[in-house]
């Protein structure tokens, strides 16, 4: 195995090993020497890659973030109106599945970990693309106070549908997720009444 391959294995065990004890532990009662103990390694090595938990946990934030990231902007860039979003159905699905394949990381940084730091980062993250959406897309007359009362309206939404999904991987599907993201997006909240 080559180095890189070696460094890049060493660094998802141990991300691993911090998401496995998440499960059984709260992230306050989580010390370095759990971690190195479950991933089976020593501390100096966790220490070559994390200064510390709250390292690893903000390294974990930035991977996932960066991942949704360039999956949005690879759906923006293919989009030219907003009409796209009503006739594509199904034009948020690459951005689900990253979300899908990050799923047990959204439920630890979303869930598990016991503060609202990601979350917090996640809105912000959301909130700026959203208004960037809008500002780009949108039609309707809207004043800045709106534009941004709404981005944060619907990216808390979105946040509380991937939360609870996260939580509840074998109840929700990507499709209904999908389903219910399209819904607000194209028809509003009241779509559905």
């Amino acid at each position: 195995m080559k180095q890189a391959d070696r460094t890049t294995q060493t660094k998802a065990n141990i991300v691993q090993a911090f998401m496995d004890i998440l499960k059984q532990k709260p992230s306050l009662q989580i010390k370095v020497a759990d971690i190195t103990r479950q991933a089976n390694v020593d501390r100096g090595t966790f220490y070559r890659y994390f200064e510390s938990k709250d390292a690893l946990i903000e390294d974990c934030e930035e991977e996932v973030l960066n991942k949704i990231y360039l999956s949005r902007e690879n759906i923006l860039h293919s989009v030219t109106s907003v009409q796209e979003f009503r006739e594509k159905p199904n034009i948020i699905a690459p951005l689900l599945t990253t979300i899908a394949d990050n799923l047990e990381m959204m439920d630890v940084l979303l869930n598990r970990l016991g503060d609202n730091h990601f979350f917090v980062k996640f809105r912000k993250f959301l909130l700026e693309e959203g208004l960037t959406t809008i500002n780009k897309y949108s039609t309707a007359t809207m004043s800045e106070k709106q534009r941004e009362l709404f981005a944060m309206s619907t990216s808390s939404a979105i946040i509380g549908l991937i939360s609870l999904w996260s939580s509840k991987p074998d109840e929700f599907t990507q499709q209904d997720i999908e389903n219910v993201i399209r819904i607000i997006a194209t028809k509003g909240v009241f779509g559905i009444v």
